[in-house]
């Protein structure tokens, strides 16, 4: 796509010199021209801008760490059952066309009592911050009618 005043400049539109570009690199690549060269299109110009959240990554983590960690306590056998199962090394899985267990809707229910550090998409509920057993976890909870192999999935905070 190029604007007119860049159109009129350009080797390849509206009408290519040659049918083969070069790089200094020396790959070469053949192409074509389709389409209508004359296609008026909107040019949107977007704006990103950045801010200093904390003046280092151990102050960051800090942050987080203070506004959104909860303990995790008071379980039922079930549900400490499905967290030990999930911080351990194979994670805790739905198997394709299975559902999922009481305690794992009972756990969605409580994580979903506090503020979660990133809101859910795509069937995600959200990431959350917990102790559990004098330990922080970072637990990202899938919530979905499609249980097909995702994961409940944990970070140890070092």
């Amino acid at each position: 796509m190029y604007a007119n005043t860049d159109r009129n400049q350009s080797a390849l539109v509206p009408t290519p010199d040659r049918s083969v570009i070069e790089w200094k690199s020396g790959s070469r690549a053949e192409f074509s021209i389709t389409g209508s060269n004359s296609k008026d299109v909107t040019l949107k110009t977007y704006r990103y801008t950045a801010h200093q959240l904390a003046p280092t990554v151990e102050a960051y983590g800090k942050q987080l760490h203070n506004q959104y960690t909860f303990e995790l306590s008071g379980l039922s056998d079930a549900e400490r059952e499905l967290v030990n199962k999930a911080i351990g090394r194979y994670g805790f899985t739905v198997e394709r066309g299975g559902s999922p267990p009481d305690a794992f809707w009972s756990l969605i229910d409580r994580f979903q009592q506090y503020e979660a550090v990133t809101d859910g998409y795509e069937g995600v509920t959200g990431d959350y911050l917990t102790t559990y057993d004098v330990q922080v976890y970072w637990i990202e909870l899938i919530n979905g009618n499609d249980f097909g192999r995702q994961k409940t999935t944990t970070t140890t905070e070092q």
